[in-house]
């Protein structure tokens, strides 16, 4: 992810067995907890998903600062929470700030007005994972040094590929690739970027690209004698690279904690093929304070999720949630946003928000404008329950509102009485909805109590 560069596309591969890696206990989509108490009785007299506890509604339920001395999460119970990706184009931060939980990304110049109009805001500074990303103040504006510099300055950084002269570069870009198990690179890291960040006051680092599969082949680097080392086969399932992974958020997240003003580490973070139950992706997981998802709901703006991979969205955003930390979800389209594309993000976001969730919408890779909708400001209200399934499609109610969504193939329709019959409701742009309603396939729609 970078601000106002096009092109870029990574696979999203949320792997079937998905499901099958949330924490224990979890349970299937189909299937009823076990345990689980629901708030009420659900209204359509449907099955409850997705937990295998009752919701929580207690600030006690979720460690809002879960570490000493950084800003506490902010709890997203209520109504819809958004956060700002990258901020380059924000002209008036003070003003935006009163909108946004968290910004993935702020630049150093907006850190204090961010403050004194939202105390409560999380700021958070962008460091690529393993690449150079220019200089505290200047990052991802073409301040990077080039390779020629790399190769005079320190030569045995650079990460290649396996034909051992083309930089493992990600995707189009030409920020050189570092090898990120050694030392001097994780120093460098810290001095330049860290340190500074945490002086600055920020309460994050937004660590980009952490990719569990080996996308660009990195292969090896050379050593200070110019012998080549290689370590990795330059295949995408590679173990090495994953464990240097692990080992990289490792050292890092406990060098953030550690340091007079702690920050939180807060990743981009893509398990593309592998199952999310692995041993090695559970170890990436748990050295994370909050989760990026850059696909989202609309796949990177190409299509909204089929049901399985909805389903299995669903209850990845829930299993991070119930870690007490954060999920950040950012949505994408490729064409003009029709109002059923905005209804489709926002309600698949209240199905599966409980208190620590938030959205992002924006044309694809449109990062670093204020892009409020009015939509973000809908009152619906807390949730009286969690999600479940009744008339072919999922519901969840909220307490001043009905979110449905219909993530299937084939349009459905519904019957919104008994015992809706007393009520009327009006959809997020003002439109009443009658006590029949059809969802035509991957679409969902958002009932506010009228």
């Amino acid at each position: 992810m970078y601000i106002d560069k096009s092109g870029k596309y990574r696979p999203f591969l949320l792997s079937i067995l998905l499901i099958l890696a949330l924490l224990a206990g979890c349970t299937s989509a189909n299937t009823p907890p076990k345990n689980a108490t629901a708030a009420h009785t659900p209204a359509s007299g449907g099955t409850p998903l997705g937990i295998t506890v009752p919701v929580c509604r207690l600030a006690s339920c979720t460690n809002f600062a879960p570490v000493a001395g950084v800003r506490p999460f902010i709890d997203t119970w209520e109504n819809i929470h958004v956060f700002q990706t990258f901020d380059r184009n924000v002209s008036d931060p003070a003003a935006s700030a009163k909108s946004y939980d968290f910004v993935w990304g702020a630049l150093p110049a907006n850190v204090d007005a961010y403050r004194a109009s939202n105390p409560n805001i999380l700021l958070s500074y962008y460091v690529p994972m393993h690449v150079d990303d220019g200089t505290f103040t200047n990052q991802d504006l073409g301040h990077q040094r080039g390779l020629a510099y790399w190769k005079t300055v320190h030569p045995d950084w650079i990460l290649y590929k396996c034909d051992r002269t083309t930089p493992a570069y990600e995707y189009q870009y030409s920020n050189v690739p570092f090898d990120i198990t050694n030392p001097d690179v994780i120093n460098w890291q810290m001095q330049s970027y860290i340190y500074l960040a945490s002086q600055h006051g920020y309460d994050a680092i937004a660590v980009d690209n952490v990719l569990m599969e080996n996308l660009f082949h990195a292969c090896g680097h050379y050593d200070t004698n110019g012998n080549w080392v290689q370590r990795y086969t330059g295949n995408t399932d590679d173990a090495q690279w994953q464990d240097d992974i692990i080992s990289w958020l490792t050292r890092m997240q406990a060098a953030f904690h550690a340091l007079a003003h702690p920050l939180l580490l807060i990743a981009n973070f893509s398990f593309g093929a592998l199952a999310l139950n692995s041993a090695r992706i559970q170890q990436a997981l748990a050295h994370l304070d909050g989760v990026l998802d850059e696909g989202g709901f609309t796949h990177f703006g190409e299509y909204h999720l089929p049901q399985a991979q909805w389903l299995q969205m669903m209850h990845y955003v829930d299993a991070i949630q119930r870690q007490n930390k954060p999920f950040f979800l950012i949505n994408e389209f490729q064409k003009a946003m029709k109002h059923e594309d905005i209804e489709w993000v926002l309600g698949s976001y209240l199905m599966c928000k409980q208190r620590l969730a938030s959205i992002y919408i924006s044309q694809f890779q449109g990062y670093g404008s204020d892009n409020r909708i009015p939509q973000y400001s809908l009152q619906i209200g807390s949730p009286r329950d969690d999600m479940y399934q009744a008339q072919s499609v999922y519901w969840r109610d909220y307490t001043r509102g009905v979110v449905v969504v219909n993530p299937g193939e084939s349009s459905v329709t519904i019957s919104l009485a008994s015992p809706h019959s007393s009520k009327s409701y009006l959809d997020p742009f003002g439109q009443p909805i009658g006590q029949t309603l059809t969802l035509p396939a991957r679409s969902a729609k958002i009932l506010l109590a009228h």
